[in-house]
């Protein structure tokens, strides 16, 4: 595995649909906003129960000063179009990484543009990095997202039953996960 310490420097890194770069301040936009604001776009998330301002935004984007996790801004490829984040959560002692992603641009939803930034990141992980093991979870509810980490190749790693509620209704949490030697 590299030294995790020197993964901002792998950045940015492409896809067939995406560039992803490391989240800066100048990031923290408008439409970033309007994003974890819209409850359309965290209908699945945590963070529909938070209210999202310039101070929360930059309040989280300082959780990852001084650690080896990343917070990456998902861009169109040709255009440079910010279109979304995703999150890195690493386990240096375990080998592992979690990722997350929101898409909130909805004109993508649906275009393969968050297929391809999970595949981008999971493949970066996986062979660049060397990570034993990434992980990813979502809401059973969530077909889209089950759809992306199903079609990369991510293989069911648990579930927690009845976990959250959406709409009033209970869901399962269902863990994904993938080896590097898969």
């Amino acid at each position: 595995m590299i030294d995790l310490r020197l993964l901002k420097e792998f950045f940015p890194i492409e896809g067939k649909l995406v560039k992803l770069d490391v989240f800066t301040e100048e990031n923290i936009t408008d439409a970033y906003l309007g994003w974890l604001n819209d409850p359309t776009v965290v209908r699945y998330s945590n963070q529909r129960f938070s209210q999202h301002t310039l101070q929360t935004s930059l309040d989280y984007l300082q959780t990852f000063d001084g650690t080896k996790n990343l917070f990456l801004a998902v861009y169109l490829k040709g255009d440079d179009k910010y279109v979304g984040t995703m999150s890195v959560y690493f386990s240096s002692v375990h080998e592992t990484a979690d990722i997350g992603i929101m898409i909130g641009d909805k004109t993508c939803w649906g275009a393969g543009v968050g297929s391809d930034a999970w595949s981008t990141v999971l493949s970066f992980l996986l062979d660049t990095v060397k990570i034993r093991k990434v992980t990813g979870g979502t809401l059973g509810c969530n077909t889209g997202m089950v759809k992306i980490m199903v079609n990369s190749g991510m293989q069911p790693d648990g579930v927690r039953v009845a976990q959250e509620l959406v709409d009033r209704q209970a869901h399962d949490i269902l863990q994904f996960a993938k080896f590097r030697d898969d």
